[in-house]
Protein backbone atom coordinates (compact mmCIF):
# COMPACT_ATOMS: atom_id res chain seq x y z
CA UNK A 1 0.00 0.00 0.00
CA UNK A 2 1.27 3.57 0.04
CA UNK A 3 2.34 3.34 3.55
CA UNK A 4 5.13 1.71 2.61
CA UNK A 5 8.29 3.13 1.93
CA UNK A 6 8.89 4.29 -1.60
CA UNK A 7 11.77 2.81 -3.07
CA UNK A 8 12.85 5.53 -4.89
CA UNK A 9 13.01 9.91 -4.21
CA UNK A 10 12.01 9.89 -7.81
CA UNK A 11 8.74 7.80 -7.09
CA UNK A 12 8.10 9.42 -3.86
CA UNK A 13 8.16 12.84 -5.48
CA UNK A 14 5.73 11.51 -8.33
CA UNK A 15 3.38 9.88 -5.64
CA UNK A 16 3.12 13.27 -4.02
CA UNK A 17 2.62 15.08 -6.96
CA UNK A 18 0.34 12.84 -8.29
CA UNK A 19 -1.86 13.04 -4.78
CA UNK A 20 -2.10 16.81 -4.83
CA UNK A 21 -3.69 17.07 -8.64
CA UNK A 22 -6.11 14.69 -7.68
CA UNK A 23 -7.71 17.54 -5.94
CA UNK A 24 -8.53 18.55 -9.73
CA UNK A 25 -11.65 16.34 -9.81
CA UNK A 26 -15.17 16.75 -8.05
CA UNK A 27 -14.75 15.99 -4.56
CA UNK A 28 -17.49 13.17 -4.55
CA UNK A 29 -15.02 11.55 -7.67
CA UNK A 30 -11.72 11.68 -5.62
CA UNK A 31 -13.70 10.16 -2.93
CA UNK A 32 -14.84 7.31 -4.60
CA UNK A 33 -11.82 6.99 -7.09
CA UNK A 34 -8.90 8.83 -5.72
CA UNK A 35 -7.39 6.08 -3.65
CA UNK A 36 -7.49 3.26 -6.34
CA UNK A 37 -5.96 6.26 -8.79
CA UNK A 38 -3.50 6.49 -6.82
CA UNK A 39 -2.39 3.14 -6.01
CA UNK A 40 -2.47 2.20 -9.68
CA UNK A 41 -0.13 5.30 -10.54
CA UNK A 42 2.43 4.12 -7.70
CA UNK A 43 2.63 0.78 -9.04
CA UNK A 44 2.68 2.13 -12.51
CA UNK A 45 5.56 4.52 -11.46
CA UNK A 46 7.54 1.69 -9.95
CA UNK A 47 7.62 -0.65 -12.72
CA UNK A 48 8.39 2.39 -15.24
CA UNK A 49 11.42 3.27 -13.08
CA UNK A 50 12.31 -0.29 -13.07
CA UNK A 51 12.21 -0.68 -16.94
CA UNK A 52 13.10 2.86 -17.72
CA UNK A 53 14.49 5.03 -15.00
CA UNK A 54 13.87 8.65 -15.51
CA UNK A 55 13.11 8.78 -18.93
CA UNK A 56 10.35 6.26 -18.19
CA UNK A 57 9.10 8.14 -16.04
CA UNK A 58 9.24 11.35 -17.75
CA UNK A 59 7.28 9.68 -20.55
CA UNK A 60 4.91 8.38 -18.07
CA UNK A 61 4.49 11.80 -16.50
CA UNK A 62 3.69 13.40 -20.12
CA UNK A 63 0.72 10.86 -20.92
CA UNK A 64 -0.29 11.37 -16.98
CA UNK A 65 -1.23 14.67 -17.64
CA UNK A 66 -2.69 14.14 -20.76
CA UNK A 67 -5.22 11.99 -19.27
CA UNK A 68 -5.94 13.79 -16.69
CA UNK A 69 -6.72 17.44 -18.20
CA UNK A 70 -9.11 15.10 -20.40
CA UNK A 71 -10.87 13.28 -17.73
CA UNK A 72 -10.59 16.29 -14.85
CA UNK A 73 -12.93 18.08 -17.99
CA UNK A 74 -15.03 15.48 -18.78
CA UNK A 75 -15.72 15.02 -14.73
CA UNK A 76 -16.49 18.52 -14.02
CA UNK A 77 -19.07 18.44 -17.38
CA UNK A 78 -20.58 15.76 -16.03
CA UNK A 79 -21.28 17.47 -12.70
CA UNK A 80 -22.27 20.77 -14.17
CA UNK A 81 -25.00 18.56 -16.45
CA UNK A 82 -26.24 16.61 -13.68
CA UNK A 83 -26.44 19.81 -11.32
CA UNK A 84 -28.53 21.52 -13.67
CA UNK A 85 -28.18 24.81 -11.80
CA UNK A 86 -28.14 28.55 -13.22
CA UNK A 87 -25.29 30.78 -12.53
CA UNK A 88 -26.80 33.86 -10.61
CA UNK A 89 -26.46 37.25 -12.01
CA UNK A 90 -25.10 38.12 -8.52
CA UNK A 91 -22.17 35.18 -8.68
CA UNK A 92 -21.14 36.35 -11.98
CA UNK A 93 -20.77 40.07 -10.80
CA UNK A 94 -18.93 38.38 -7.97
CA UNK A 95 -16.85 36.98 -10.39
CA UNK A 96 -16.40 40.24 -12.10
CA UNK A 97 -15.24 41.82 -8.95
CA UNK A 98 -13.14 38.68 -7.86
CA UNK A 99 -11.14 39.42 -11.78
CA UNK A 100 -10.62 43.02 -10.93
CA UNK A 101 -8.93 41.98 -7.69
CA UNK A 102 -7.13 39.23 -9.12
CA UNK A 103 -5.80 41.43 -11.55
CA UNK A 104 -4.41 44.06 -8.32
CA UNK A 105 -2.74 41.47 -6.96
CA UNK A 106 -1.26 39.64 -9.61
CA UNK A 107 0.26 43.16 -10.39
CA UNK A 108 1.34 43.50 -7.21
CA UNK A 109 2.71 40.61 -6.79
CA UNK A 110 4.63 41.20 -9.97
CA UNK A 111 6.17 44.01 -8.75
CA UNK A 112 7.06 43.00 -5.60
CA UNK A 113 8.19 39.03 -6.05
CA UNK A 114 5.57 37.29 -3.53
CA UNK A 115 4.94 34.19 -4.33
CA UNK A 116 1.76 34.31 -1.12
CA UNK A 117 0.38 36.77 -3.61
CA UNK A 118 0.90 34.97 -6.49
CA UNK A 119 -1.43 32.06 -4.99
CA UNK A 120 -3.76 34.44 -4.01
CA UNK A 121 -4.07 36.43 -7.29
CA UNK A 122 -4.18 32.50 -8.84
CA UNK A 123 -7.43 32.09 -6.63
CA UNK A 124 -9.10 35.11 -7.33
CA UNK A 125 -8.42 35.17 -11.21
CA UNK A 126 -9.81 31.41 -11.79
CA UNK A 127 -12.92 32.87 -10.09
CA UNK A 128 -13.35 35.21 -12.17
CA UNK A 129 -12.74 33.45 -15.39
CA UNK A 130 -15.01 30.35 -14.34
CA UNK A 131 -17.38 33.97 -14.30
CA UNK A 132 -16.39 34.77 -17.94
CA UNK A 133 -17.07 31.30 -18.79
CA UNK A 134 -20.86 30.74 -17.40
CA UNK A 135 -21.28 34.70 -18.79
CA UNK A 136 -20.08 33.33 -22.11
CA UNK A 137 -19.08 30.29 -22.59
CA UNK A 138 -22.46 28.70 -24.62
CA UNK A 139 -21.72 31.64 -27.38
CA UNK A 140 -17.84 31.17 -27.34
CA UNK A 141 -18.79 27.39 -28.97
CA UNK A 142 -16.76 24.17 -26.88
CA UNK A 143 -13.54 25.18 -27.54
CA UNK A 144 -13.81 28.77 -26.07
CA UNK A 145 -15.78 27.57 -23.48
CA UNK A 146 -13.28 24.40 -22.87
CA UNK A 147 -10.14 26.45 -22.56
CA UNK A 148 -11.79 28.35 -19.84
CA UNK A 149 -12.10 25.56 -17.95
CA UNK A 150 -8.78 24.12 -18.85
CA UNK A 151 -6.95 27.48 -18.01
CA UNK A 152 -8.35 27.22 -14.23
CA UNK A 153 -7.23 23.64 -14.04
CA UNK A 154 -3.94 23.28 -15.39
CA UNK A 155 -3.06 26.87 -13.62
CA UNK A 156 -3.93 25.72 -10.25
CA UNK A 157 -2.49 22.56 -10.60
CA UNK A 158 0.48 23.99 -11.99
CA UNK A 159 0.70 26.74 -9.04
CA UNK A 160 0.11 24.10 -6.43
CA UNK A 161 2.32 21.92 -7.97
CA UNK A 162 5.09 24.68 -7.56
CA UNK A 163 4.20 25.27 -4.07
CA UNK A 164 4.44 21.31 -2.99
CA UNK A 165 8.08 21.02 -4.54
CA UNK A 166 9.41 24.71 -3.64
CA UNK A 167 12.58 24.44 -4.83
CA UNK A 168 14.59 25.79 -7.95
CA UNK A 169 14.17 25.19 -10.65
CA UNK A 170 10.46 24.36 -9.81
CA UNK A 171 9.49 27.80 -7.56
CA UNK A 172 8.68 29.47 -10.69
CA UNK A 173 5.75 27.04 -11.32
CA UNK A 174 3.85 28.95 -8.59
CA UNK A 175 3.73 31.96 -10.70
CA UNK A 176 3.19 30.23 -13.63
CA UNK A 177 -0.01 29.10 -12.65
CA UNK A 178 -1.74 32.75 -13.40
CA UNK A 179 0.53 32.72 -16.65
CA UNK A 180 -0.61 29.37 -17.55
CA UNK A 181 -4.92 30.71 -16.98
CA UNK A 182 -4.20 34.07 -18.87
CA UNK A 183 -2.67 32.10 -21.51
CA UNK A 184 -5.79 30.04 -22.02
CA UNK A 185 -8.21 33.28 -21.65
CA UNK A 186 -5.93 34.61 -24.56
CA UNK A 187 -7.04 31.77 -26.74
CA UNK A 188 -10.66 32.30 -25.79
CA UNK A 189 -9.77 35.87 -26.78
CA UNK A 190 -8.98 34.45 -29.99
CA UNK A 191 -12.28 32.53 -30.20
CA UNK A 192 -14.29 35.50 -29.16
CA UNK A 193 -12.62 37.41 -32.52
CA UNK A 194 -14.86 35.31 -34.33
CA UNK A 195 -18.04 34.09 -32.49
CA UNK A 196 -18.47 37.34 -31.12
CA UNK A 197 -19.84 36.29 -27.44
CA UNK A 198 -19.50 39.43 -25.81
CA UNK A 199 -22.32 42.71 -26.69
CA UNK A 200 -19.07 44.78 -26.92
CA UNK A 201 -15.21 44.61 -27.29
CA UNK A 202 -14.99 40.75 -27.96
CA UNK A 203 -11.16 42.20 -28.19
CA UNK A 204 -10.63 42.45 -24.70
CA UNK A 205 -10.24 38.95 -23.41
CA UNK A 206 -6.96 38.63 -25.87
CA UNK A 207 -5.80 42.06 -24.70
CA UNK A 208 -6.81 40.72 -21.17
CA UNK A 209 -4.45 37.25 -21.41
CA UNK A 210 -1.78 37.67 -23.85
CA UNK A 211 1.04 39.96 -22.01
CA UNK A 212 1.93 37.69 -19.25
CA UNK A 213 2.49 34.55 -20.67
CA UNK A 214 4.81 36.91 -23.28
CA UNK A 215 6.68 37.72 -20.61
CA UNK A 216 6.70 34.70 -18.83
CA UNK A 217 8.43 32.54 -22.23
CA UNK A 218 10.73 35.31 -21.97
CA UNK A 219 11.61 34.39 -18.46
CA UNK A 220 11.47 30.68 -18.83
CA UNK A 221 14.02 31.04 -21.30
CA UNK A 222 16.47 32.79 -19.47
CA UNK A 223 16.28 30.48 -16.09
CA UNK A 224 16.67 27.57 -18.31
CA UNK A 225 19.14 28.45 -20.83
CA UNK A 226 21.00 30.39 -18.32
CA UNK A 227 21.26 33.36 -20.60
CA UNK A 228 20.54 36.60 -19.39
CA UNK A 229 18.41 38.44 -21.37
CA UNK A 230 18.65 42.68 -20.21
CA UNK A 231 15.28 43.23 -21.85
CA UNK A 232 13.27 41.18 -19.84
CA UNK A 233 13.39 43.47 -16.54
CA UNK A 234 12.69 46.46 -19.33
CA UNK A 235 9.30 44.69 -20.25
CA UNK A 236 8.38 43.68 -17.09
CA UNK A 237 6.77 46.17 -15.52
CA UNK A 238 4.96 47.86 -18.81
CA UNK A 239 3.46 43.98 -19.00
CA UNK A 240 2.57 44.03 -15.90
CA UNK A 241 0.66 47.16 -16.13
CA UNK A 242 -1.02 46.45 -19.64
CA UNK A 243 -2.15 42.85 -17.98
CA UNK A 244 -3.42 44.71 -15.00
CA UNK A 245 -5.32 47.47 -16.81
CA UNK A 246 -6.86 44.64 -19.47
CA UNK A 247 -7.96 42.81 -16.74
CA UNK A 248 -9.14 45.46 -14.56
CA UNK A 249 -11.65 46.41 -17.75
CA UNK A 250 -12.63 42.80 -18.08
CA UNK A 251 -13.60 42.59 -14.91
CA UNK A 252 -16.21 45.91 -15.57
CA UNK A 253 -17.41 44.57 -18.64
CA UNK A 254 -18.14 41.40 -17.01
CA UNK A 255 -19.83 43.25 -14.33
CA UNK A 256 -21.90 45.49 -16.09
CA UNK A 257 -22.93 43.42 -19.21
CA UNK A 258 -24.67 40.77 -16.49
CA UNK A 259 -28.24 41.27 -16.80
CA UNK A 260 -30.59 40.89 -13.93
CA UNK A 261 -31.61 36.81 -15.39
CA UNK A 262 -28.72 34.53 -16.73
CA UNK A 263 -29.52 31.55 -18.35
CA UNK A 264 -27.18 28.76 -17.75
CA UNK A 265 -24.18 28.66 -19.47
CA UNK A 266 -21.56 26.48 -17.78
Amino acid sequence: MLSKNLENPLVAVSVKVYRALLVAYPTKFQQEYGPHMLQVFRDCCLRTFHQGGTNGIARLWAVTLFDLVQSVVSEHSHKEIEMKKEMKPQDIRMAGWALIAGAIAFALSGISEQIMGFLISMLLLASGILGLRSRYGDKAGGFGKNILLIGVILGSLTSLTGLIIPRDPFWILIAAGPAVLLACLALFGVVALFRKPMSRWNALPLLAGVWIPILFVRVITEVFSGNYYPDVGNLAMPLFVLQCIALLVLGFVLISDTPDEVGSTA
